[in-house]
């Protein structure tokens, strides 16, 4: 019987993986990714010179860091597109960085707000994708953004310096552990691109992410990456018809088209590590408000359990133990909080603030499934909202009842 069951076991195994993916793809498409990525492509063109006008500043303000300005410069022109797709866009980029940090403090500034803007909307395309339940206040939002912009080219030319130390001592082994150290030195740069995706996927939301889900979301998105460059410079290498309708424009069209598979790639990361909390989920793909209140009311149970004994709940645990993702957990718990019957005791933990005796059910069922003042007010259909009014009458019927009450029945 034991093959048996681990053949049972691969195949629930694989079920369970399909009907993941099918989630991902349904966030995909929810989440309206190509159209993101085509928004934020635009905003790269806009955004691409003052933020490269800002990092070579950082770089030249402190002369210690003339060989990190170096190596960023290279990193630039041999990384910005794929080698056949446009090293003239990567020059051109270069020239009019250097020419715009020739500009003015009110020109800096300038530059300063459009680089801004670049960043403002991977933050609403991020909070999108993992379902934040509230914005950042301004201040720390720029302080974010600030830091992202200014820390990226020092960490950028640090490890290209590490990559360069690396080359050099390939170089002087012998030939035969070339092929060894190139694949090396590739490895290495995936898990560069990782570690940066990584930190976008952890910092970025405003809301709880696992380190461990945004490593897998970001070593997923640098391997996807990496195959769509890999892929992207075989096409364009293999069959240039560009080249023939485009003319010496080429680079253009090429340069856009790179971008935009580009923040697909990061996109995909993104979703990836927004859905692990819906692994193996049955209620994945859609959480009715029927449902959302049978998960409340096991909330409420669990932490009543918590509170004989001085714990708080954490969103991770809840998600756990409900097994949905960490956004309906956050989207219930708001709900509740908003009723005074849960709050917020620490930074990640949740408590009760009414003890279940004096939490009457029906409140729970009109703040989950029916409340008749949050109707619109319209003379034409005043009837259909008397109806609404005598069904909240029947639900208020219960009004002795409470949650201890129901739950002594268990």
């Amino acid at each position: 019987m034991k093959p048996f069951s681990d053949m049972e076991r691969l195949f629930q195994n694989a079920k369970d993986v399909l009907h993941f993916l099918r989630f991902v793809v349904l966030r995909l498409r929810q989440d309206r990714c190509a159209e993101m990525a085509a928004s934020l492509t635009f905003t790269t063109l806009l955004s691409l010179v003052p933020l490269l006008t800002i990092m070579l500043t950082v770089f030249t303000a402190f002369p210690v860091f003339a060989d990190l300005a170096a190596s960023f410069k290279s990193f630039l022109l041999l990384n910005l597109v794929p080698e056949t797709g446009g090293k003239m866009i990567s020059r051109y980029v270069e020239q009019f960085a250097e020419s715009a940090s020739r500009l003015t403090a009110v020109g800096i500034a300038f530059l300063g707000v459009t680089a801004m803007w670049m960043m403002l909307t991977i933050d609403n395309a991020f909070h999108r994708i993992f379902r934040a339940s509230r914005q950042r206040k301004i201040l720390q939002r720029v302080l974010v953004y600030w830091a992202v912009i200014t820390l990226a080219p020092l960490l950028i030319g640090a490890s290209l310096s590490l990559t360069s130390w690396l080359t050099g001592i390939s170089l002087s082994h012998d030939r035969q552990l070339s092929a060894f150290n190139a694949g090396a030195l590739k490895l290495f740069s995936v898990l560069l691109t990782s570690a940066a995706f990584t930190l976008l996927f952890r910092v970025v939301p405003n809301r709880y992410v696992p380190i461990i889900h945004a490593m897998i979301g970001g070593v997923i998105a640098a391997i996807a990456f990496e195959a769509m460059n890999r892929g992207f410079a075989y096409y364009i290498t293999q069959f240039p018809t560009y080249k023939l309708v485009y003319g010496a424009f080429a680079s253009i069209p090429v340069f856009l088209l790179w971008i935009y598979l580009s923040w697909l790639m990061l996109l995909f990361g993104a979703i990836i590590a927004a859905a692990i909390p819906h692994w193996r989920s049955h209620h994945a793909l859609k959480i009715d408000q029927p449902a959302r209140l049978y998960f409340a009311l096991h909330i409420l149970k669990e932490m009543d359990r918590g509170l004989q004994h001085g714990e708080v709940y954490a969103l991770p645990r809840l998600s756990r133990q409900l097994r949905i993702g960490y956004d309906e957990v956050e989207g219930i718990m708001a709900q509740l909080s908003k009723a005074k019957i849960v709050g917020k005791l620490s930074d990640s933990g949740w408590g009760l603030l009414r003890v279940p005796e004096h939490v009457p059910v029906a409140d729970l069922t009109r703040l989950f499934l029916l409340d008749a003042d949050a109707l619109p007010k319209h003379p034409a259909d005043e009837a259909v909202r008397q109806w609404f009014v005598r069904l909240d009458k029947c639900i208020g019927a219960a009004q002795g009842q409470t949650l201890r009450d129901i739950w002594q029945r268990d």
